[in-house]
């Protein structure tokens, strides 16, 4: 071989010249010709089988190209995930993470050893904290200002720590960049109108944490992007702040952006990354039940009009084959903007009537209060949110959430009176395991609604006095939907009188059929078959609550008549589902949020 070799570079050197202290020519020859007639897997071949090219050779050629990866785009990004996947990390968390990917977990001397994944060559290491802050600094996010700009005549412990943005600004960033990426990669759904017309949702949502456990956020999303509209990753934060959702800065920054909505409605904008012209229309405020009450400025939902969505009341609220609508046929007819304005009137007249009078305050508020029940309506003042209150719809997964967590409890009371425990009872399980309160604890384990489970236990320990204070959330809607029966299973008897046997079967149908409706309410796309289905659901549900257990909720009367009226008026409306209305990518978002603050050094 030797030899073999030997005579090929003599030949190559009398063909191409080249000398024993100058080997360039040839061996420029050989590498060409070798590059050229091999195929890749056969120089990856010849490569690998070399010692003198894998220890030598390789090692070299990575090891220049590390430094110039870890100072790329594509690392920044990299190490901009590693930051922010999953909830931020804190500084201490970060570098312990670089660490812990790049060294070994023994030190050479006092130093740390990087990782070798070749001979010589350590691995690339993500961006160094400092660096890193640095790039998230340098990125143009947009204006965002200090809400201590709605905070101007407060005292200082009234003064609230928080951002926002500017709505149009915000918008017109947001589309641009849907628009870009509908472009590439045709996305956007129009509802049969010109392209990008983009239907806004808009609407705010307190949240346990931040100061004083109370944080309140603003977020918009575009009901253009489908399915993704239930992605946390699809609705943006466009204001928060470590306040209620009623501070007195929340309400004015409402008062900001209902200004904003109107001028927005009223304009075609120019998008200059995409080149194209979006028109913005505001189509839904997604909320919970109390939220509307306050921006509406209505009356508490304990008031006897106690509903934000139609003119129900504590005497009527059970009546059954009536129905939420327009029609002079419907029993009860949704709130009109136009119309509280007419109340808001009167009131405001009633009101500096009474001002007039040395009657106390508590007499003034009592025959206030009495005047806008005499009215039929609930309206106190001028809505908050103007127009915009004929945007809020009913909202699916708090209903569900409280639909289900009624009816656990009504679960709940019936195992516990069946039991017949006595007062010093404090742990069923262990003191009378066959009894039905100990099975209904011991299946809430096995279902795995663990935190439902600690919460009924805890009460058992407390003495079992008063209702159960536990708020159903997503999570456990769902585990209570797919396992309802397992429950009514363990706390079922067979001495059970005729009217437990009753009530079993009607906890069973009600079940049932709150759960057909959650299914399909809370789809983002819906058929007239799917819409009807919701209507029958719902209607059973209410005359089973109403006819057998006597028991008709604000919960139950909006799960009945208010979601599968606003799922109609939003199918005919856009062609869509309530589900476009959840507030599940908020409260997602939220938790994402509380996951962050928590992870902060």
């Amino acid at each position: 071989m030797s030899k073999r070799t030997r005579e090929t570079i003599d030949a190559c050197n009398e063909i191409h010249g080249g000398t024993s202290e100058n080997k360039s020519p040839l061996l420029d020859v050989l590498w060409l010709t070798l590059v050229k007639e091999a195929t890749p897997l056969q120089l990856g071949k010849y490569f690998s089988l070399s010692k003198k090219v894998t220890k030598n050779v390789l090692p070299k050629v990575v090891k220049k190209s590390i430094p110039t990866f870890e100072n790329s785009f594509d690392n920044k990004i990299r190490s901009l995930r590693v930051l922010y996947s999953k909830g931020l990390l804190s500084k201490e968390k970060y570098k312990s993470i670089r660490l812990n990917l790049c060294m070994n977990t023994h030190k050479s001397g006092k130093k740390w050893e990087s990782l070798k994944f070749m001979s010589n060559v350590r691995l690339p290491n993500i961006m160094p904290y400092e660096k890193l802050i640095a790039f998230v600094k340098s990125i143009d996010v947009g204006i965002v200002n200090d809400f201590k700009d709605f905070c101007y005549d407060l005292d200082a412990d009234e003064v609230v720590e928080g951002s926002y943005r500017e709505l149009q600004q915000f918008l017109l960033q947001l589309a641009d960049m849907y628009v870009c990426l509908d472009k590439t990669s045709p996305s956007l759904g129009h509802f049969g109108s010109e392209p990008y017309h983009l239907r806004v949702a808009l609407g705010a949502d307190g949240a346990p944490f931040g100061k004083d456990d109370e944080a309140t956020s603003w977020l918009v999303s575009f009901l253009n992007v489908g399915q993704q509209i239930a992605s946390e990753t699809d609705n943006f934060i466009l204001a928060g702040a470590n306040c209620s959702e009623s501070h007195v800065s929340m309400q004015r920054y409402a008062r900001k952006l209902v200004s904003d909505v109107g001028d927005i409605e009223s304009r075609t904008f120019y998008l200059p990354a995409s080149k194209a012209s979006a028109k913005f229309t505001f189509e839904l405020i997604p909320s919970d039940m109390k939220w509307p009450s306050k921006f509406s400025r209505e009356l508490a939902n304990s008031a006897f009009y106690f509903s934000p969505f139609g003119n129900v009341n504590n005497d009527n609220k059970s009546i059954v084959n009536a129905s939420l609508g327009d029609s002079e046929q419907c029993l009860w007819k949704p709130w009109v903007y136009e119309e509280r304005l007419q109340v808001a009137k009167k009131v405001e007249a009633k009101r500096n009537e009474l001002d007039q009078t040395r009657l106390a305050e508590s007499t003034k508020r009592t025959k206030l209060l009495d005047y806008i029940r005499s009215l039929n309506s609930r309206q106190e003042t001028t809505p908050l949110l103007g127009p915009l209150v004929d945007k809020i719809l009913a909202e699916p997964l708090h209903n569900s959430n409280n639909a289900c967590q009624q009816l656990h409890e009504l679960m709940l009371v019936h195992a516990n009176d069946k039991s017949k425990l006595t007062p010093n009872c404090n742990n069923p399980v262990r003191d009378v395991p066959g009894c039905a309160l100990a099975s209904h604890l011991t299946t809430l384990k096995e279902i795995g609604a663990s935190r439902l489970y600690k919460k009924v236990k805890k009460w058992c320990s407390q003495g079992r006095k008063g209702s159960l204070s536990y708020r159903f959330t997503g999570k456990g809607t769902k585990k209570f939907c797919h396992n309802f029966m397992s429950i009514l299973k363990a706390i079922s008897r067979e001495d059970d009188s005729p009217q437990q046997q009753l009530q079993i079967c009607t906890f069973a149908f009600i079940c049932l059929k709150v759960r057909d409706a959650i299914s399909r309410f809370s789809r983002v796309t819906i058929t007239e078959g799917v819409l009807q289905e919701i209507k029958d659901s719902s209607k059973r549900y209410f005359n089973a609550c109403s006819l057998l257990l006597d028991s008709v909720t604000p919960t139950v009367w909006t799960m009945v008549h208010a979601i599968p009226y606003h799922t109609d008026f939003l199918y005919r409306k856009l062609g869509l589902g309530l589900g476009n209305n959840t507030m599940q990518r908020r409260e997602a978002k939220h938790v994402a949020s509380a996951s962050m603050q928590s992870m902060q050094p």
